[in-house]
């Protein structure tokens, strides 16, 4: 992450005055005296490192985050297990909850989320967290830390996800759905 912070330093002072970096690299000459830049020169630097700075902000944008950084191994976990599905022509809707979950549920499945990333979307700045296409198998996780709601993760079996009310997208959504049904 230093790294990043650096690099968009530079960035942006070659965006701002690129004049600077050209004084800066100056003390190879110093034999002799170094011409000031073209105005084609300060052009093209500053449209170089302006899109080099929107490349680095969308390689830290997309970024992948770690579900597991949502649940500590103090929390306590409440899951919904939903199964969606149409029965007749009519659509139904079985609900399971599992609210008392003992230490070793809780213990293996934040286990298990040590192994699933998720990724923002275009869309995520902006969404209300709903999910448009849920699929046939959605797991609601609550997490709780002393008795206080933190987090909510709603993972549907589509790839989507909502992580306090924002939508992500999430490519092995279905092999933590099953994963966790199976530790239920």
């Amino acid at each position: 992450m230093i790294l990043y912070i650096i690099i968009a330093a530079v960035l942006l002072v070659n965006v701002i005055n690129p004049r600077l970096l050209w004084y800066i690299d100056s003390w190879k000459y110093k034999s002799f005296q170094k011409e000031a830049p073209s105005s084609l020169y300060l052009f093209l630097c500053r449209l170089l490192s302006a899109l080099g700075l929107m490349i680095l902000i969308l390689v830290i944008y997309f970024q992948p985050m770690h579900l597991a950084d949502l649940a500590d191994p103090k929390s306590e976990l409440s899951i919904t297990r939903q199964h969606i599905y149409v029965e007749n022509g009519e659509p139904e809707i079985d609900t399971e909850s599992y609210n008392d979950l003992s230490e070793d549920q809780t213990q293996r499945i934040i286990d298990s989320l040590q192994q699933y990333t998720y990724r923002r979307t275009t869309g995520t700045l902006f969404s209300n967290g709903s999910l448009s296409d849920l699929g046939e198998w959605l797991i609601c996780i609550y997490i709780y830390r002393d008795n206080e709601l933190v987090n909510t993760v709603i993972v549907s079996d589509t790839g989507d996800i909502s992580v306090n009310d924002r939508c992500y997208s999430m490519q092995d959504s279905q092999a933590l759905i099953r994963e966790i049904t199976e530790i239920l």
